[in-house]
């Protein structure tokens, strides 16, 4: 029952914790980056429909207001400190604010889930979090066997979350917390709601396990075929790796930390030796694993690709010098990219690599976290955690103690532990923060305070909340879901229409939210358009005016222009923007020197990046010095001897120079 004291407001802050449960199945395909912005934006909505309704009821009762001793509480507020001074002391508190529409993970987004843990940390009862809980399961139950027999190219594995990566660890967090209800409904007496905690368990745990094996393509396809390499290795072979096998580790360490608080002293004991050794074990392979040259390495390569391996620890070096290079607070959040462009290794691109020339994440929680918000912001990263763990530790004794403090810390450690090579998404902050508010919620105040109310009900209050709910909701949800919608909007509009440019300008002026990834977006539509050699031919032959042309490329380049203004260390907007003018140039050769001033800033900005050479080369080619292109492309080729496209450019090169003597 809502409780009398503030009832609306009560049903207020519910509602909206009920209803961002739903955040993983929002799917807006009328949005930019439809399985990440749209499932952004919603769970901010609701996020901000619980904080408001709890500062209501924080300003009219006592009972409501937070307790600042709580560890995880403020484990979780020194975090967003240092967020917001890594944020302002970084390369570019803009991107490091609002983050982009394909991540959704700046400060912004980390102000909405520490305000969504804290309502639900103090309105929520023991009773409503069983709900919550069984709600969250039932929507991960439904996310699961959407993406089971969802087989687009678009779901990439991952239905409703479209990536088996993402998919993999917002399952993980929903299979542990099945597993909690289970034994805590089984400790209680609750058979029926044990039963069906059960049957979730398990059905989650299948959907995890046997998403993206063959032998589920065969059985949905309407045969039954068991793979050549056989079941287990199927499974550790298909999507979400990362979180399956962290899965298993995790109900092995549920166990041992069981027998660890076991009343037996033997049981203590053999629980106590498996941790110990199970986490010396894991070190080890770990090291021998990211180690070239032994046999664990060797199979890791053979499982996951020599490849994969290679373009994960050059992501890593990279991330390990930017670290070096400002170590107290980071690049600020969100600003890995700046880091990856400055210390490009140009190994990446190459076979060996990956062939990927581009991560704007490490793709590691520990590197990520250092490059971005350095030591300070690592230590109050992990703080969190250790707060977390503090409190179960500490109610160990309590009422479903136990369940609670063998299997959070489990599925910390298997959240952890997954998340050394993949990174979170809206989905899986959303579960993270919503177990630290349940944690929260269950730290032991020293005594109820009075339920009496504190202050009068002032109509000035109500409506200050009510204004503030409003700036918030138009500036942090409505704004970035129409600048979204008119991403997807201008791209659609063919070129040259009347509409085309001013779409364009509406989109980009709506938000600040990933503005410059919005400016990159757009400049690259245009440059392929302008690059097809229909489009150059009807030029050439006068039916496109080239008065429209280069009002495009005015548009573009100045935006682009702005990005650069906007941040120093802005490699992918210079280079974007030198390759505009080299194309530019090829219906106006005057715009030559300025592609090439442009190219030579974004060589400087990312000296070991092969690209802007390619680039140059090319310039020194449309100028007709056919040395400085060999020279460029020789650049380039030095870098690194083994990438293909290096090696394919100087020898073209050299082709020309050869016919030309």
């Amino acid at each position: 029952m809502i409780k009398n004291e503030g009832g609306i407001w009560v049903l207020l802050v519910k509602i909206g914790i009920f209803a961002a449960l739903l955040t993983p199945v929002i799917v807006d395909f009328d949005l930019y980056f439809p399985f990440v912005a749209s499932k952004g934006l919603w769970f901010m909505a609701c996020a901000q429909l619980a904080f408001f309704s709890w500062l209501v009821l924080a300003w009219h009762w006592r009972h409501y207001r937070p307790n600042f001793k709580n560890p995880v509480v403020a484990a979780v507020l020194a975090y967003l400190g240092v967020l917001f001074l890594s944020a302002i002391l970084g390369a570019d508190f803009s991107a490091s604010f609002w983050s982009t529409f394909e991540r959704m993970g700046g400060v912004l987004m980390f102000c909405h889930l520490a305000g969504f843990m804290i309502s639900a940390t103090l309105v929520l009862e023991a009773r409503d979090w069983r709900n919550v809980f069984f709600a969250s399961v039932a929507v991960a139950l439904a996310v699961g066997l959407r993406a089971l027999f969802d087989q687009s190219a678009a779901a990439r594995g991952g239905g409703f979350l479209g990536n088996d990566s993402f998919l993999g660890t917002y399952l993980l967090f929903n299979v542990f917390i099945a597993l909690y209800l289970f034994w805590s409904e089984k400790n209680a007496g609750a058979g029926r709601r044990a039963a069906v905690a059960g049957i979730v368990f398990a059905a989650l745990a299948f959907c995890l396990l046997v998403q993206g094996t063959q032998l589920w393509a065969g059985v949905i396809s309407g045969g039954f075929v068991l793979p050549e390499a056989g079941i287990i290795k199927d499974i550790f072979n298909s999507g979400a790796r990362a979180a399956k096998i962290s899965f298993l580790g995790g109900l092995a360490l549920a166990g041992i930390i069981w027998l660890a608080m076991h009343k037996k002293r033997i049981f203590k004991i053999i629980g106590c030796f498996l941790a110990a050794a199970g986490m010396m074990a894991s070190l080890a392979f770990l090291l021998f694993a990211i180690t070239p040259g032994n046999l664990i390495h060797q199979e890791m390569a053979e499982k996951f690709g020599e490849s994969t391996i290679g373009s994960r620890l050059a992501v890593w070096e990279i991330a390990w010098r930017g670290f070096f290079e400002r170590p107290v607070f980071g690049w600020g959040p969100e600003n890995f990219g700046l880091v990856f462009a400055r210390h490009y290794n140009p190994c990446l691109g190459s076979s060996a690599c990956g062939g990927a020339t581009w991560y704007d994440r490490a793709h590691n929680i520990v590197f990520d976290t250092l490059a971005e918000t350095g030591i300070a912001g690592l230590i109050a990263y992990l703080a969190v955690f250790a707060a977390a763990l503090f409190v179960l530790w500490q109610n160990r004794r309590r009422q479903n103690g136990i369940p609670a403090a063998a299997v959070f810390p489990a599925l910390f450690a298997a959240y952890f532990v997954q998340n050394l090579t993949v990174f979170d998404m809206p989905a899986s902050h959303l579960m993270l923060f919503l177990c630290l508010g349940f944690i929260a919620a269950n730290f032991d105040q020293g005594g109820q305070k009075p339920k009496t109310l504190s202050r009068p009900p002032d109509g000035r209050i109500l409506a200050g909340v009510a204004v503030a709910a409003t700036i918030c909701f138009a500036a942090f949800v409505l704004s970035p879901w129409s600048a979204s919608a008119g991403v997807i909007g201008a791209s659609r509009e063919p070129f040259f229409s009347a509409a085309k440019l001013d779409l364009h300008q509406r989109a980009l002026e709506a938000s600040p939210l990933g503005i410059r990834q919005v400016r990159l977006f757009f400049a690259r539509q245009w440059l392929n358009a302008s690059e097809d050699k229909e489009f150059i031919e009807k030029a050439r032959e006068g039916e496109i005016p080239m008065g429209e042309i280069n009002r495009y490329f005015n548009f573009f380049t100045g935006e682009l222009k702005k990005s650069g203004a906007d941040c120093e260390f802005d490699f992918a907007s210079r280079l974007e923007l030198g390759r505009l003018y080299r194309q530019w140039s090829v219906f106006d050769r005057a715009k030559i020197p300025a592609a090439v001033e442009a190219l030579e800033s974004a060589r400087l900005l990312s000296p070991r990046n092969q690209q802007p050479y390619w680039e140059l080369a090319q310039m020194k080619l449309y100028e007709n010095n056919v040395g400085a292109a060999e020279e460029s492309a020789r650049q380039a080729h030095d870098l690194y001897p083994d990438n293909v496209q290096s090696r394919a450019i100087l020898e073209e090169i050299q082709k020309i120079r050869d016919g030309w003597q």
